[in-house]
């Protein structure tokens, strides 16, 4: 039975990579991706007693039969001239060394990251040179559909600086998409990626996000999840260069019985580095939801300053949320924090609010709105922000039945 399957999966492989015309290399390493996610048992993610989220996932069943044939959506605005911006056919034909050096090198083996490598259809490259300063964002929609996966390698030469805004959503007949991210900063880069996660409540998701920083260069990550059935999710930066630093702003919205696992993860391999981490998010309904981070120092990172909040809002009455922040230090030169807050909404606000002439479902509501703030006034692009404060908005479902005021 497993060898049929094998064999299987084997067809699809080659089919894929035959419609790429790519090299023998490139079929090896999707074979030997094959390999280990065939040789891979489903993970439970359990963190604790009372820490399951029950996640109904399992990658062996998912029918990926007409991966080669699907079509995704994909929409790239990019306004600068100096940004280019490649498919992986085109990246094949004229920069193979590129694609052979960068793609899947950040991405550690497993059964989710083995079975993206494996099927994936396409990637999108994102060049930008040395001395380019580019304001406007790069903007990447994507509508995924049926069994979708999303690859993203982003490469900022020396005192490099970009954005790039990507935006996924999906049908309601995809079921399951998988996204991976890999940037590359070089020298005095700075690299501001804004994540925005719409997916449809049927889509069982997987996204994994990392970054390699080299000296003095930035990595700024907005990472807003809102969409999907489950949602696994992690953000990793390595900042291998001195002064090299990260900042991290995560927003989640769960609702119904929406289940997500996201965390954020820094690693300090060098001298004087600095990364910060803050997340916030909302449950409501029946949702359950896991955030973590981990901040690692490194026994030679010394003069590193680390610092990570997560904080939590329950609304929901069937709400469960839990939070495991850590920290792994192996170096006495260091500066790191964390903390962590899950609760609702504090009984006292909520009476200074009603004293202030808002009813007491209205007031629910402004708070929520205002939990998110401190995240949503870092987003640098106004579109952007009014976009993100309608969908959460839409997101709250306390009904405004005692008073008449505006929302």
């Amino acid at each position: 039975m497993l060898k049929t399957k094998t064999l299987n999966y084997e067809k699809i492989v080659k089919d894929l990579s035959k419609q790429n015309n790519e090299p023998s290399w490139l079929l090896d390493k999707r074979l030997k991706a094959l390999k280990i996610f065939l040789n891979s048992i489903m993970p439970r993610f359990v963190y604790g007693i009372n820490m399951d989220l029950n996640i109904d996932l399992d990658l062996d069943k998912i029918n990926i039969e007409n991966t080669a044939k699907q079509k995704s959506k994909i929409e790239i605005k990019n306004s600068s001239k100096d940004i280019k911006i490649f498919n992986l056919q085109d990246m094949l034909k004229n920069h193979e060394n590129i694609v052979k050096e960068k793609f899947m090198s950040s991405i550690d083996a497993n059964k989710f990251t083995s079975f993206h490598n494996a099927f994936l259809k396409d990637i999108i490259f994102i060049y930008a040179p040395k001395n380019i300063n580019v304001k406007e964002p790069i903007e990447i929609t994507a509508v995924n559909s049926g069994v979708d996966f999303e690859h993203i390698i982003i490469i900022a030469e020396n005192n490099a600086s970009l954005s790039v805004i990507s935006k996924s959503g999906s049908s309601d007949k995809a079921s399951y998409r998988s996204k991976i991210v890999e940037i590359f900063a070089a020298d005095n880069t700075t690299v501001n990626y804004n994540d925005i996660q719409l997916l449809s409540q049927e889509t069982s998701n997987f996204t994994i996000k990392r970054a390699i920083a080299k000296e003095n260069s930035s990595i700024n990550w907005l990472d807003l999840c809102f969409g999907s059935k489950t949602t696994l999710s992690g953000t990793i930066t390595a900042l291998d260069g001195e002064n090299s630093n990260s900042d991290y702003n995560g927003l989640f919205f769960s609702d119904n019985i929406q289940k997500f696992d996201i965390g954020a993860h820094s690693i300090h391999t060098a001298l004087n580095t600095t990364s910060k981490m803050n997340s916030k998010g909302i449950v409501e309904d029946s949702s359950k939801t896991v955030s973590h981070g981990s901040i690692v120092i490194k026994d030679n990172a010394n003069g590193s300053d680390a610092k990570q909040k997560h904080d939590v809002l329950v609304l929901g009455k069937n709400a469960v949320a839990d939070t495991i922040p850590n920290l792994e230090i192996n170096n006495h030169d260091v500066k790191c924090a964390h903390g962590a807050s899950i609760g609702r909404i504090d009984k006292e606000k909520l009476f200074y609010m009603e004293s202030r002439g808002l009813c007491k479902e209205l007031a629910i509501r402004e708070y929520a709105k205002g939990f998110f703030n401190p995240i949503l006034n870092k987003i640098q692009y106004q579109k952007l922000k009014d976009n993100i404060r309608e969908i959460i908005n839409k997101k709250i479902k306390v009904e405004l039945k005692c008073c008449t005021q505006k929302k």
